[in-house]
């Protein structure tokens, strides 16, 4: 399911990291923990697994304040307004509709840095509009997509979409939650990618998008992602997958998050 949360700011403080998914990931998974720790914990340190890998199925879009100054040299945000929206997505069944807002409704939370940040306050949860998933589908990005490709001599490239196998990854990483999914024992029907017929066609500009996560920690990396609108054809359930879960790696750190286009 996909939840749209509506966030006020509560202090006077107005600055924000430009990078802050890894903020805003750590985020939202205290908010969760602090109303269930089982579900916080299964969403953080298992998820559904296929082999050794795990898959922590769910993502989220970019915080959409109402009014903003990006400070470039500075590698901030000035939150100018008072409102902001970010959207919340989860691969689980329409019956937790319930479960989830009371999560996030009313919850109190910090985004930022050692340098700055602002606390929010969730004042209003409501469940996104219904998608109907179709083998066609026409996606922008609220977040960037990353994809990986491993380097033979170790190490991995992140890919752009113009590159030969960027569609065959992306489809590939959709079979890969799904199965995990079966293993977990949610019944599915069998998706084999050598029996798939799949078409992948990014359209108009594409911005790459360089994210620093655990910045100012000797942990500190930088991610690179794609924001584009794509169509894709492929199987309703891995449109399901991709719209909930998100598309590509890392979607619990924000990257991967769409929304639906009319074709």
């Amino acid at each position: 399911m996909r939840f749209k949360l509506t966030l006020e700011r509560t202090d006077q403080r107005r600055f924000i990291p430009i990078n802050y998914q890894y903020e805003l990931s750590s985020a939202i998974y205290r908010v969760i923990e602090r109303g269930n720790e089982d579900f916080s914990a299964f969403l953080h340190d298992e998820g559904y697994r296929l082999g050794n890998k795990p898959f922590r199925l769910f993502t989220f879009s970019r915080v959409f304040l109402d009014k903003q100054r990006v400070h470039v040299n500075q590698g901030r945000i000035e939150h100018l307004g008072t409102k902001a929206e970010l959207y919340v997505s989860f691969l689980i069944d329409q019956a937790a509709e319930e479960f989830i807002k009371g999560l996030f409704l009313g919850q109190q939370f910090f985004l930022g840095d050692q340098i700055s940040g602002v606390h929010y306050e969730v004042n209003k949860i409501e469940a996104a509009t219904p998608v109907y998933f179709q083998r066609i589908m026409h996606y922008r990005c609220l977040s960037p997509i990353l994809i990986k490709e491993k380097r033979a001599a170790g190490g991995e490239n992140y890919i752009d979409p113009s590159h030969p196998k960027y569609g065959e990854l992306l489809v590939q990483n959709l079979i890969s939650k799904w199965a995990a999914q079966a293993v977990a024992g949610v019944e599915q029907n069998k998706i084999s990618f050598q029996d798939l017929n799949y078409q992948f066609n990014p359209l108009g500009k594409v911005y790459k998008n360089g994210v620093v996560i655990k910045q100012m920690t000797p942990q500190e990396s930088k991610l690179i992602g794609y924001s584009f609108e794509f169509i894709l054809e492929a199987p309703e359930e891995l449109h399901e997958i991709g719209y909930f879960s998100g598309f590509g790696h890392l979607n619990s750190q924000g990257f991967g998050c769409v929304e639906g286009k009319s074709i």
